[in-house]
């Protein structure tokens, strides 16, 4: 009778919530003539709740064509998004992370194909000594997780102690023969190889904020200053990982899941990114803060050839090996099926009757992604603090951002009168992935 009652209840709370009229919208921001459809979808996503609170910017040959937030910071609190609002957009930050390496490799700091214990001699331990930089990158080392347990703020505390357990790991597979994605120890291991390679010894966060941030006004921050923490949203998981369905499609070792998911021992859920300790961990891999607009930004330089108003950021070398797809197919580690360059992702794009190309960035979890694009010289974020669990890193299956993505190329087909019909599409959609299964390319 109880379980009855409870579900009648349940029935008459839907009802009366839809019988109350739809609140109207909270949506800011601009779109320059042209990309006014950005604008229409963004809202489309706001009034039928596809979005709750989030943010979309968009660079079109050096321009700000783009910059949209809406929705709320917090829901509950009725705290709504604002222009300077500042999302943590999670994997992410890898992009960061791999312009920093690339940087110091275009300052003769550090070489892709060199072995990296060269620049940090204890990595060698334990069968690692043959790891160069590049294969450690694209996800090839066997490194994706620790069997020792360390908190993540180590990385503040004691970076010298956190070297010494990561150099003694061993490796999860022999380095080089197969690909596991590296959710948090990627940017672990790359904040050693900067402190140790660069003159100044600064970290990888350091590094990021002194030469690349600052000079070229990019208000993104590796581990976010206290300060600024009244800016960051609140993170909610609104939709839950289908984890039947994901455990019978995986294909990964479930082993290395299992070890992966033990450390760090202070980061057990996405949820904890709303502890103000763990904002300010300068941590590469996950704990990047910044707008849609400045993210969008930097993916705009390395789009137009890693310059920005005459000033370069990154050589033409390294914009190319970004594009250049190191390791792809089904990972070890996650079963997730992706390609990876030097540190970005790669999404292969197919248009018809031109050559196949690569956008490259990377995604973050819950639907978060930053992308850039060389051939059209389009940079582009987007950002939420409304998480979608089932999302893959923003891969391909988040309706949030493909949304505004397909429709800003639509605005960019029509400005370079590129016919309509021509087909864009990601090799997502027609499986072409599986040529790339667990070999190197």
């Amino acid at each position: 009778m109880i379980v009855i009652r409870r579900l009648i209840f349940k029935i008459l709370q839907k009802k009366e919530k839809m019988s109350k009229p739809r609140q109207p919208v909270h949506l800011g921001g601009f779109v320059k003539p042209g990309f006014e459809k950005v604008k229409d979808v963004f809202r489309s996503n706001l009034e039928t709740q596809t979005e709750i609170g989030g943010t979309f910017a968009a660079y079109y040959k050096e321009e700000l064509v783009v910059n949209l937030w809406g929705g709320y910071a917090d829901q509950k609190a009725k705290r709504l998004w604002k222009e300077d609002t500042m999302p943590c957009v999670y994997s992410t930050t890898k992009s960061a992370s791999a312009v920093v390496i690339a940087h110091m490799v275009d300052r003769g700091l550090l070489s892709f194909s060199e072995r990296v214990c060269k620049y940090w001699p204890e990595f060698a331990n334990n069968g690692k000594e043959d790891v160069t930089l590049e294969m450690y990158l694209s996800n090839r080392a066997g490194l994706s997780a620790t069997n020792e347990k360390f908190p993540m703020s180590l990385i503040l505390k004691d970076p010298v102690k956190l070297g010494h357990i990561l150099a003694n790991q061993k490796p999860l597979w022999k380095p080089g023969t197969n690909h596991g994605y590296h959710p948090v120890t990627f940017a672990l291991y790359l904040d050693q190889i900067v402190r140790h390679a660069d003159p100044l010894r600064r970290s990888l966060s350091q590094y990021f904020h002194d030469e690349i941030a600052k000079p070229f006004d990019i208000e993104f921050y590796i581990g976010l200053p206290e300060e600024l923490h009244y800016r960051t949203p609140r993170i909610i998981i609104w939709k839950m990982l289908d984890a039947a369905s994901y455990i019978q499609n995986f294909k990964g070792d479930p082993d290395i899941l299992k070890l992966t998911s033990q450390s760090p021992t202070d980061f057990k859920s996405v949820r904890t990114m709303n502890d103000p300790d763990i904002k300010k961990l300068p941590v590469g891999s996950i704990c990047g803060h910044g707008t849609a607009a400045a993210i969008a930004k930097l993916h705009s330089i390395l789009a137009n050839g890693g310059v920005y108003q005459g000033k370069q950021l990154l050589s033409e070398d390294s914009i190319n090996k970004f594009q250049q797809i190191s390791s792809g197919g089904v990972d070890l580690a996650f079963s997730m099926d992706g390609m990876w360059s030097y540190g970005p992702m790669v999404f292969p794009i197919a248009e018809t009757g031109k050559p196949l190309m690569y956008i490259f960035g990377h995604g973050g979890y819950g639907g978060q992604m930053g992308l850039a694009d060389t051939r059209y010289k389009t940079g582009f974020c987007y950002a939420t603090n409304y998480l979608d669990a089932s999302s893959r890193s923003g891969a391909d299956d988040d309706k949030r951002w493909i949304s505004m993505y397909e429709t800003l190329y639509d605005c960019i087909y029509k400005l370079e009168n590129i016919p309509s019909s021509q087909e864009r599409r990601t090799f997502y959609e027609f499986g072409a992935f599986k040529k790339f299964k667990g070999s190197r390319l």
